[in-house]
């Protein structure tokens, strides 16, 4: 063996090589012969078990979606409601004009929306036209609508927008229209048009989603449980504002929280042929003001409300409270939130001692539950 330069090779160096060589032969087979079987199972993992043309994509098979049920007088009570208190077998309530009336004043007199009263006048009166005193208004009933005629609409054209038949319209004899024929509409009067709406719930349903919720809520809750808890608990987003100072005597304006007037139980829900909440409570309990304003009415009322008292809230939104056995309050009477303004009663059209509560909004009845104040 040839050294390499400046190193010296080991003495019998090569001889020993030799040997440690031929030492590690047998196990250098044994490594050879186990790469020859891996090598051999990896070939075979490679090889395919199935190939592409075995496999065959199913079919999608088209979704079956339930048939909706028809639900047409539904139809009519979810996109056209009617909104007058008073129901169509109910005795209809009149009222006489008097000196000063507005078709606001009527509509807070006769229980009616504001969009209601020209269906009280008549079908050719306008919003623009004054009314005549002494001229007797009829409010209508609970399943019409007081439609507005536009520029080109037709008896048709009306009826197939409220998804009625037009015979149902020419039917009616306050809207003064032939049996026959095509009547010429003049646009801003009015018709009334009758709604496909049953007037009574079925027994053992409540009039609104939210009133099914509120019992089913009630029910869940322990014995003896006031019903303004429950309320409270759907009312967590409007509390009452921390006071924020004394107001002056004479400030007219509300805050728009409106506090529960009386404490009791709520014996009647808001629905469309009762656009208010009645409150059952004893004879004699206090009803307060649920907002600050101006007491626009108190007295008696002929059309069915007994005992009442309107507040004007001064920022769109007027209350009224009816039913009432005595009032504390008089008309022009600037009153704080939570004054008593007089008691519970059964005066008017009651069957029984209880507080009937309404909430204006631009002269339009709301559900007072979605704007009160958790007590």
């Amino acid at each position: 063996m040839t050294a390499i330069k400046g190193v010296a090779a080991p003495r019998g160096g090569v001889s020993t090589l030799r040997k440690g060589v031929a030492a590690l032969r047998p196990y250098l087979t044994l490594l050879a012969l186990a790469a020859a079987l891996a090598l051999l199972r990896v070939g075979k993992a490679q090889v395919p078990v199935i190939t592409p043309a075995d496999v065959s994509t199913p079919t999608p098979t088209p979704l079956a979606l339930p048939t909706p049920t028809p639900s047409e007088p539904d139809l009519a009570i979810s996109q056209f409601v009617a909104r007058t208190l008073h129901v169509a077998g109910d005795a209809p309530i009149t009222y006489t004009v008097q000196p000063g009336d507005t078709l606001f004043s009527v509509a807070l007199e006769m229980g009616l929306d504001l969009q209601d009263v020209p269906c009280a006048v008549g079908p050719t009166f306008t919003v623009d036209r004054p009314l005549v005193i002494g001229d007797v208004l009829s409010a209508p009933p609970a399943n019409v609508i007081c439609h507005e005629v536009q520029p080109g609409e037709t008896v048709a054209s009306i009826a197939a927008r409220y998804r009625v038949d037009p015979a149902q319209i020419r039917s009616l004899p306050w809207n003064r229209l032939p049996l026959e024929g095509e009547a010429r509409l003049l646009p801003r009067t009015h018709l009334r048009v009758p709604l496909n709406v049953p007037l009574q719930m079925p027994s053992g349903q409540s009039g609104t989603d939210a009133e099914l919720d509120f019992l089913l809520t009630m029910l869940n809750m322990p014995i003896s449980t006031s019903p303004f808890v429950v309320f409270a608990q759907k009312s967590a987003a409007r509390q009452p504002a921390t006071p924020i100072g004394p107001l002056p005597a004479d400030w007219p304006y509300g805050s728009g929280r409106f506090t529960w007037p009386v404490y009791g139980w709520l014996s009647q829900g808001y629905r469309f042929d009762h656009r208010a909440i009645d409150i059952a409570a004893p004879q004699g309990t206090p009803v307060t003001a649920a907002d600050r304003g101006v007491v626009l009415r108190a007295g008696w009322n002929n059309q069915g409300y007994g005992r009442f008292v309107v507040i004007d809230h001064k920022i769109d939104y007027v209350t009224l409270y009816a039913h009432l056995d005595r009032i504390f309050v008089q008309e022009g009477e600037v009153v704080g939130q939570g004054q008593v303004i007089g008691t519970v009663g059964s005066t008017g059209n009651s069957t029984g001692p209880h507080l009937h509560f309404e909430i204006r909004d631009f002269g339009r009845l709301t559900n007072p539950l979605e704007l009160l104040t958790a007590p």
